[in-house]
C-alpha cells in the first residue's frame, strides 16, 4: 500500500487524487526543535531505517508499514482564549510511509482509521474550526516535543471535514532528522 502523492500537484495542500490532505497547504507550518536522536547527518539518506523500511525507492515512493498504536505521538488543536483539545495520536493511525523528500521538505505520509477520521472531523467541528478556522493552530508533538505546528486556513479545513476524504495526511518537515522520528516512532517494526 502506498501512501505518496504520486499524480498530484505538487505543493498544492489538497491532493484529491488520492484522498490525501496536505498540512503543508496551511497558512503557515513551523518545524519544532529537531528532535536530537534523528537521523544521523553523516549516515545513510533519508528515509533509510536500519531495517531499510521506509526508504525511498528508485520513484521517490516507498512502502507504508503499520503504526504503533503506543507510539508517544498527538495531535492537539489548539484555538486562542479556547484552550486545547485532543485531534488524533498514534492509536487513531493505520499506517506510516517513510521519509520521502521533495523539494526541500521532508514528508511522512500517514493514514487515520475511520475511528480517526470519525474524531478529526467531528472535532474540528466541535471545536468551531469549521465555522472559522483562522484561529485555530494543529500543534504535534512527540514524547510530549512539539515536532510540528500548523494554523489552520479554510481550504484545509474544507477538505479535512469533507465526506470523500480517505482519511491521508502529508506531514512536511523542513529537517530531515524530525521526520525521521516521527516515522521511526510510528512505524511498527
Amino acid at each position: 500500500m502506498e501512501l505518496t502523492r504520486r499524480g498530484m500537484l505538487g505543493g498544492a495542500g489538497a491532493a484529491l487524487a488520492v484522498g490525501a490532505v496536505g498540512f503543508a497547504g496551511a497558512a503557515s507550518v513551523s518545524d519544532g526543535d529537531a528532535v536530537a536522536d534523528g537521523a544521523d547527518p553523516g549516515g545513510d539518506a533519508v528515509g533509510t531505517g536500519t531495517d531499510g523500511t521506509g526508504s525511498d525507492d528508485e520513484n521517490g515512493d516507498s512502502g507504508s508499514v503499520p503504526v504503533d498504536p503506543e507510539a508517544p505521538f498527538e495531535a492537539r488543536l489548539l484555538h486562542e482564549g479556547d484552550g486545547e483539545r485532543r485531534l488524533f495520536d498514534a492509536g487513531d493511525l493505520d499506517r506510516v510511509q517513510g521519509v520521502v523528500a521533495d523539494g526541500g521538505e521532508h514528508l511522512v505520509y500517514v493514514s487515520l482509521g475511520d475511528a480517526g477520521i470519525d474524531a478529526v472531523q467531528s472535532g474540528l467541528a466541535d471545536a468551531g474550526a469549521t465555522d472559522d478556522p483562522e484561529g485555530f493552530v494543529v500543534s504535534m508533538t512527540l514524547d510530549g516535543t512539539e515536532v510540528r505546528r500548523v494554523a489552520l486556513d479554510e481550504a484545509t479545513v474544507s477538505e479535512l471535514t469533507d465526506e470523500e476524504w480517505g482519511g491521508v495526511l502529508t506531514l512536511p518537515f523542513g529537517e530531515p532528522s524530525v521526520a525521521e522520528s516521527v516515522y521511526d516512532s510510528l512505524a511498527d517494526a
